[in-house]
């Protein structure tokens, strides 16, 4: 009897010794979208991916009389597929792969690898708890760059890792909502495995980076520019005669409310 206690000692002292590895598929809502997501990791690294979904053709139509004139573009439609978001808890950093189209026709993409820093998000642990699947999880709230995120992660699966750039808590996040609600993550499906998730991390280095705020930038300067030309589009498809109405001030363009990250403070 001694040695079954004993034995059975040994292969829990096993179990929770071993590396913590898996992947979480979450459902990602932002301002209403629903997007897939994953979340490959171990102890030390993550890739986080956002499926890329074939977004419906947008379509400009503006009105004169009794005519109208239409522009179809889509600018995601082509886009390549990108490596994700590297977070390594050890070496302190997240780097940021991504691809912005260079103009309308969405042909050529600049690549971007944008680096940004882990662990800065100082959470209050609070005691609610709940279940999410299987895992029992416990509910803390952070402010990361203007907005507050409540949270729910397991200490069952005891990794800093979350989706997105959420983390830094005792275990793995399996939900996520901002204030106002415009923002979430729900895990829909939790695989955990027993050998060493191997993540590939070496098309992360060695590459040119960009600061967050210098992302942002250029993010700006590109919905200006494709801005600009969708105008260029409308006034050449007018009826002669018709003059367009389509110009707006640069601070309509871009709605901070409507990104993740509203402000850059924490960036010296």
């Amino acid at each position: 009897m001694k040695k079954n206690i004993l034995f059975l000692l040994f292969t829990v002292s096993l179990t929770y010794g071993q590396s913590q590895n898996g992947v979480v598929t979450y459902s990602f809502f932002a301002n209403g979208a629903k997007n897939e997501t994953k979340l490959s990791f171990n102890n030390n690294e993550s890739i986080f991916t956002i499926k890329n979904n074939q977004i419906n053709k947008k379509k400009v139509e503006v009105s004169a009389d009794e005519e109208k004139s239409h522009i179809n573009f889509n600018l995601w439609k082509d886009l390549p597929d990108n490596l994700g978001m590297l977070t390594d808890i050890n070496k302190n950093l997240i780097i940021d792969h991504k691809f912005l189209p260079i103009d309308l026709t969405a042909t050529k993409f600049e690549t971007l690898f944008v680096k940004d820093t882990a662990r800065i998000i100082s959470w209050e642990l609070l005691p609610q708890t709940k279940n999410i699947t299987s895992f029992k999880c416990q509910k803390a709230q952070g402010n990361f760059r203007g907005r507050t995120y409540t949270v729910w992660f397991t200490n069952d699966i005891p990794v800093s890792m979350g989706p997105w750039k959420l983390n830094g808590l005792p275990g793995l996040i399996l939900e996520a909502t901002d204030s106002s609600n415009q923002f979430q993550f729900f895990a829909e499906k939790i695989e955990l495995q027993m050998e060493v998730n191997s993540i590939d991390t070496k098309g992360f280095f060695n590459q040119t980076y960009i600061t967050p705020i210098e992302e942002r930038t250029k993010f700006i300067s590109f919905m200006e520019s494709i801005y600009n030309e969708i105008t260029t589009k409308i006034d050449t498809s007018m009826p002669r005669g018709v003059v367009s109405t389509t110009k707006k001030s640069n601070a309509k363009i871009i709605d901070d409310n409507n990104l993740m990250e509203i402000n850059y403070d924490d960036i010296k």
